[in-house]
């Protein structure tokens, strides 16, 4: 049985209460089009230090902030022309940029860089509440740190209950994944730090350029943005990760394995699958799903079959590497 948190349905009445905790400098999960956030007001270093605090993450580990509008977002960054093309393209969507940013954003915010990430949702409830604020927020994943993020408010309540003011439900999400993250600081030579839902390739069509993906942060200094960690989005089971189209054997007793695509024969006890036909959209909707299920059925180990590599598979296999790594 879940802690006990208000989970609030949808409605003018909820969207009011959730304000109403925000602007208390109370911290609120809420649902995006790619996994749950946890929400605080950014531009209030006690709601900021509340998120760090609930989560258990690190300050080094910057958040990103969430707002209304892409004239919003643009009134906090120096913005360039390259900034307000791909907004005018993904916005609102699962695209967070990386820009310099005005003194108003807390240096809590950015782990004490000059950038931000910044990003405008494509989630109904989402922006109808960022409409009722005044300021942004800024939303890390609804979960404690390192853990597997939340893609439904079931998984917030069981995680984090209640030490937050409320779970505002907005039903499982779109995407599943986390959003695409993109450095701009340098316009011209745009860098990748988190493949997402949209893939690189769509990026540099729309700007006409190559993007390049980024190096690894040195250990222990801030990070650029969220999920550049090398290990993170780990369930508590231990988890491994084979080539695509390996897993080819029956799991043992107390294991579970986990496919891509839907097997000839899906008979054998511990044989899971993220599609029914493969499509990569669907696997990574129910891919942090599936995982927060296996993980609490105090199984031995949890073997997954890597995706292919285009496309948003790109993303999956980061999010999966990430997942089975070991400190």
């Amino acid at each position: 049985m879940a802690p006990h948190v208000n989970i609030l349905k949808g409605d003018p009445d909820s969207l009011r209460e959730c304000a109403r905790l925000l602007e208390s400098n109370e911290l609120v999960a809420v649902p995006t089009e790619t996994v749950y956030g946890l929400a605080g007001n950014a531009l209030s270093i006690e709601a900021v230090r509340k998120i760090f605090s609930v989560k258990g993450r690190p300050l080094i580990d910057p958040l990103i902030t969430h707002f209304k509008s892409a004239d919003s977002a643009f009134s906090h960054v120096h913005a360039p022309e390259q900034a307000q093309v791909l907004a005018s393209r993904f916005w609102p969507g699962p695209l967070t940029l990386v820009l310099e940013k005005m003194p108003d954003i807390p240096d809590l915010v950015t782990a004490g860089l000059n950038s931000v990430a910044i990003r405008v949702p494509n989630q109904p409830l989402m922006l109808a509440l960022l409409q009722q604020l005044d300021f942004p927020l800024a939303a890390p994943s609804a979960n404690p740190f390192g853990y597997v993020s939340p893609t439904r408010p079931e998984h917030v309540a069981q995680t984090l209950g209640p030490k937050i003011g409320a779970i505002l439900d907005g039903g499982s999400c779109q995407h599943g994944l986390e959003s695409t993250i993109l450095d701009l600081r340098e316009p011209q030579a745009p860098r990748l730090l988190r493949p997402g839902p949209i893939c690189a390739d769509e990026i540099e069509t729309t700007l006409g350029c190559k993007v390049h993906t980024a190096k690894k942060n040195a250990s222990g200094a801030a990070q650029t943005s969220p999920g550049q960690l090398t290990q993170h989005y780990s369930p508590r089971t231990q988890m491994e990760l084979v080539a695509h189209g390996q897993l080819t054997s029956p799991p043992s007793t107390g294991e579970a394995f986990v496919l891509q695509k839907k097997p000839i024969d899906p008979s054998p006890n511990g044989l899971y699958w993220l599609s029914e036909d493969g499509d990569l959209k669907e696997v990574a909707r129910n891919l942090f799903n599936l995982i927060q299920k296996l993980d609490g059925m105090q199984l031995a180990r949890i073997v997954v079959e890597a995706a292919p590599p285009e496309g948003i598979g790109a993303a999956i296999n980061d999010r999966l590497h990430r997942a089975a790594a070991r400190s």
